[in-house]
């Protein structure tokens, strides 16, 4: 029945979370995919940014396990795992998160704080319900997990040459890159921590250590750029004399594609050698050949002499080189353009953790407490956090195991270990109820272990069911151990078994067996006198719902429910009210073995 319990609340229930003032919204009731909670999925959350969400959920009344009929009576949220600095609480924190779905099929909670820490989660949520058959066979434990993401600040440091995404934390964290300078020629990338990168785009890099990294970026447009500035025709083979006169040079310097530049005899340039030309258009170095051819302009006695010409090849260089050649001798300066390069840099800070918090239980005081001091602290119980438990010290209600999370100033975390606390109620005794002849323990549920004692034999083997039929008068009690090993014992009751019609000694009015009733067998009720008008059977159920009416003939003395009306009936307990002449008696009957 327990897989069957938790199938049923996992589709009716999927998650449940929650702050004190969470609000109910009545309009929703579940339909198709809708799981008995609205919304049916808990947003995202971002690191350092505050998380609020309010869910509505809707209890089930009741439900059918292999044929049986199970009413559902208290849905006891008792934890919630939360991603750290989350936490959650109840709109019926005042009653301990219980819910009685009779009384209202409505909740909600609030899950509430701000996320320090991303990540995939897997919120863990443990519920216990109880139902008509509890008394019997115990409470349900119900868990199942749902998913929940906290994502990191979306936020990046940008500068001219790149973007860092998720640039600063706790180690190790993943850096991602992003060129802010696509189709360049070429990339260099030094990320600080030992990696290099040629590419445009580079891999997501991990930093694993505290400490600061200096991301270096430099980007290149194109290549460098070379130009012919200047030719200096230090020489060449034309001469003149004193009938001439001085000297007048003229010159074309030409490629392939034409004349770069040149001087026309009209406007000569009167000077000897050397002849210094500066272009006026430096040429743009492409691997071209460049000629220069020089004359002297003699007039109008010999023309233009011919001072010689020189082909040469310009390296791309920056430099003076020399060329020799047809008469001429000339060197020639280049001169470069650097090419346009982005270089930037930026900083990732990658911090480390608090110390690991020991934790001191004082038995004295009932407190845990720790020396530790960080920023913020949330105490967890079972690895949910406790509402409220933010300080260097908790007080522990129950038995289980505590642990504290303290976070740093920049936001780092670390979890103690966990210490196992045991608190045993002292004030506490099993609740037990009987029928005169069967005792049973009403709380049994709550623990792992339990024992029937005799007050005279002592302990009863084989007696560590939640209700114990006695085979001899006597006083009996039960002793009810939890997973802790804390043992709590019950007040003692009477019990005297049920005997047949035959054996039996009327001590009181009505005797009713046998008691628990099973299937195949039938109820007997024995009156001490016969009933002088018709006596009324009314079978009630633990609710208050009536079951079975019968009225019987004072004369059909003894009376019997049939084996075939009671094999109808569920698993747990009832009342019989028997009325006849001016009494009426109430006896409790447990029924067992249904199928």
């Amino acid at each position: 029945m327990k897989r069957f319990f938790t199938i049923l609340f996992f589709s009716l229930f999927t998650v449940v979370f929650i702050n004190a003032q969470c609000s109910i919204d009545y309009s929703y009731f579940p339909v198709g995919a809708n799981y008995g909670l609205y919304p049916d999925t808990l947003p995202d959350g971002v690191v350092g940014q505050p998380y609020n969400q309010d869910l509505t959920f809707y209890l089930p009344l009741d439900t059918v396990s292999a044929g049986v009929f199970v009413e559902f009576t208290d849905f006891h949220i008792t934890s919630i795992s939360l991603p750290l600095g989350l936490s959650w609480e109840c709109n019926n924190s005042a009653n301990a998160c219980h819910y009685d779905p009779l009384v209202s099929q409505y909740g909600c909670v609030n899950v509430s704080g701000t996320p320090l820490v991303a990540g995939n989660y897997d919120v863990n949520v443990n519920l216990v319900a109880t139902h008509s058959l509890s008394a019997l066979v115990g409470t349900e434990s119900i868990s199942f997990s749902l998913p929940m993401t906290i994502i990191n600040d979306t936020s990046t440091s940008n500068n001219a040459g790149f973007a860092m995404t998720n640039s600063s934390g706790c180690a190790p964290i993943t850096v991602s890159f992003t060129n802010n300078n696509t189709g360049m020629l070429s990339y260099f990338w030094d990320f600080g921590n030992g990696n290099t990168s040629t590419m445009q785009d580079p891999v997501d890099q991990i930093y694993s250590q505290a400490g600061q990294y200096i991301v270096q970026y430099s980007a290149i447009q194109s290549n460098p750029s070379y130009f012919l500035e200047s030719i200096e025709v230090f020489s060449g083979t034309c001469t003149d004399n004193f009938l001439i006169g001085d000297v007048d040079l003229l010159y074309d310097i030409t490629t392939s594609s034409g004349v770069v530049q040149s001087v026309s005899p009209s406007n000569a340039i009167t000077q000897a050698f050397p002849l210094m030309i500066n272009l006026s258009n430096p040429l743009q170095l492409t691997g071209q050949d460049v000629t220069i051819e020089v004359w002297d302009d003699d007039g109008w006695i010999s023309g233009l002499e011919y001072c010689g010409g020189v082909t040469f090849t310009p390296p791309q260089q920056a430099g003076t080189f020399s060329a020799n050649g047809g008469g001429l001798s000339i060197n020639y300066t280049i001169m470069e353009i650097p090419a346009n390069t982005v270089i930037t840099a930026d900083t990732i800070n990658i911090y480390g953790y608090p110390s690991t918090p020991v934790l001191v239980y004082d038995t004295l005081n009932n407190l845990i407490y720790t020396s530790s001091d960080s920023t913020a602290m949330q105490w967890y119980y079972y690895n949910s956090p406790i509402p409220g438990a933010t300080d260097t010290f908790v007080e522990p209600t129950a038995s289980g195991l505590y642990s504290l999370v303290v976070v740093n100033e920049n936001g780092c975390v670390t979890t103690s270990l966990e210490v196992l606390i045991v608190i045993c109620d002292t004030s506490y005794q099993p609740m037990l109820d009987d029928n005169g002849s069967t005792a049973w323990m009403l709380d049994s549920a709550l623990y792992s272990n339990l024992q029937w004692f005799s007050v005279s034999t002592g302990i009863i083997n084989g007696a560590n069911h939640s209700f114990f039929p006695a085979t001899e008068n006597g006083e009996y009690y039960i002793v009810a151990t939890d997973t802790f090993g804390c043992s709590y014992s019950s007040a003692t009751v009477y019990l005297s078994p049920f005997v047949s019609s035959e054996g039996i000694v009327i001590s009181e009015i009505v005797k009713v067996g046998p008691n628990p009733i099973e299937n195949g067998f039938p109820l007997n009720i024995y009156i001490d006198a016969p009933a002088l008008s018709p006596v009324i059977f009314v079978l009630i159920d633990f609710y208050g719902r009536e079951v079975i009416r019968k009225i019987v003939h004072y004369r059909s003395y003894p009376y019997q429910f049939e084996a075939n009306e009671l094999s109808k009936l569920s698993n747990g307990v009832y009342y019989l009210d028997i009325s006849f002449d001016d009494n009426k008696i109430r006896k409790k009957i447990v029924k067992l073995g249904a199928n």
